[in-house]
């Protein structure tokens, strides 16, 4: 039961949408630039989505003015979203693409990983992680931050200079991400062409 529960949350959180190169290169429409429309702090609601026991979500991205930027999901067991029981963090570079062909009201985003990072935040989580080992751990440590950059968990591997295809949409300082912008959760080799509506990112 242990085994499959850890198997299920690398199936959660390290599908990576697409990785290296792409065909936006080609694009006519493509701009090579800092996104500087977009700097600032966003964070979403309380938005349910099991991983384990864990039930409700909050995620945040911070797009910086050099061109970084740091994505977080952090889980939680109720709805409140107030006892964090993991979270995943990953850095790196973002740039603009230009308008997504399909719908030039979206922006083509593209995030280019530098490092991820695990925070186990409950014992009961923590036991889990060493008994089976997960990305190769056996020592995780409650509060303690560990880098899993190219580390194998369970068969999903993030590494530095993968890229993560995004489209994104700003309505008013609020964004809009494509969906199943959920950290590394797109199931899909393709940019999403779609905005989640029901997931919007708040400027802080």
């Amino acid at each position: 039961m242990i085994r499959k529960a850890a198997s299920l949350l690398a199936l959660s959180l390290f599908v990576i949408p697409a990785c290296g190169d792409n065909d936006d290169d080609n694009n006519d429409n493509v701009i090579e630039e800092i996104p500087t429309n977009y700097v600032g702090l966003y964070k979403t609601d309380c938005v349910a989505n099991s991983v384990l026991d864990l039930s409700h979500t909050i995620r945040t991205i911070d797009i910086q003015a050099d061109g970084g930027f740091s994505r977080t999901e952090e889980y939680f067991g109720s709805d409140s979203c107030q006892d964090s029981g993991l979270k995943l963090r990953v850095d790196g570079t973002v740039q603009e693409k230009g308008d997504l062909p399909e719908n030039p009201q979206l922006d083509m985003l593209n995030f280019s990983v530098s490092d991820v990072f695990i925070t186990v935040n409950s014992e009961a989580l923590q036991k889990t992680l060493n008994a089976t080992k997960f990305c190769g751990v056996s020592d995780w440590a409650v509060g303690q931050e560990r880098t899993v950059s190219g580390a194998d968990c369970r068969g999903f591997t993030i590494k530095k200079g993968d890229v993560i295809q995004e489209v994104v949409d700003d309505r008013e300082g609020t964004l809009y991400f494509g969906r199943n912008f959920a950290l590394l959760l797109n199931q899909t080799n393709d940019r999403p062409t779609e905005i989640d509506e029901k997931v919007p990112y708040h400027k802080q």
